[in-house]
């Protein structure tokens, strides 16, 4: 199993603000055998992730300080109570880094596959992202094909919030690299 170096864990620590950021187990490493994996993957297969996002102001405050965001309607209140939105609400793309925190290792966890590639995703957004707002996600794997020798898998999500509102669509798509036992089989003399 690939391991952290002392010094990249505590230059990861350093970073880390939030209750949900300490929280996040940030080594995909460590919980990979239990990610879906390409090949147990079924077209229409729906789950859901496997908890809630609970936003609170320190996430959008530390997502915003991250990204160095400089609008004000997400990261001043009281220039946002005089936006359509009435009050401040998160970044758009806020929405990623929850995909991952919600996933886990349940349904969906293959977003978190090490050495996977993303060649791209495609978000709608429907209602903002604000403080108190509770998030969860329902997917479903959407494609899966090989191209080039490569294998994509393609999840479709709805991201909804404590009032079963439409927050955002997403479909994401990543190239899965293969399993350790599927590339095991292939080395001249490679023993089982």
């Amino acid at each position: 199993m690939v391991r952290l170096s002392k010094e990249a864990e505590n230059l990861i620590k350093k970073f880390q603000k939030t209750e949900k950021q300490k929280e996040f187990q940030y080594d995909f490493f460590v919980d990979q055998t239990k990610y879906e994996r390409w090949e147990d993957v079924e077209i229409g297969t729906e789950g859901f992730g496997e908890r809630e996002f609970v936003v609170k102001k320190e996430d959008i405050d530390a997502y915003a300080e991250c990204t160095l965001e400089k609008n004000p309607v997400f990261i001043d209140e009281e220039i946002a109570k005089k936006t359509p939105w009435g009050g401040r609400i998160a970044p758009p793309m806020f929405i990623t880094p929850v995909v991952f925190w919600i996933a886990g290792t349940g349904s969906g966890s293959w977003i978190r596959t090490p050495g996977a590639i993303n060649p791209g995703q495609k978000i709608e957004f429907y209602e903002p992202v604000r403080e108190g707002d509770v998030l969860k996600i329902k997917s479903q794997a959407y494609d899966k094909y090989l191209k080039r020798g490569k294998r994509y898998l393609t999840y479709y999500s709805e991201i909804t919030n404590q009032r079963n509102e439409l927050v955002a669509k997403w479909w994401g798509t990543l190239i899965l690299p293969f399993s350790k036992d599927e590339e095991e089989h292939k080395i001249t003399g490679a023993k089982k």
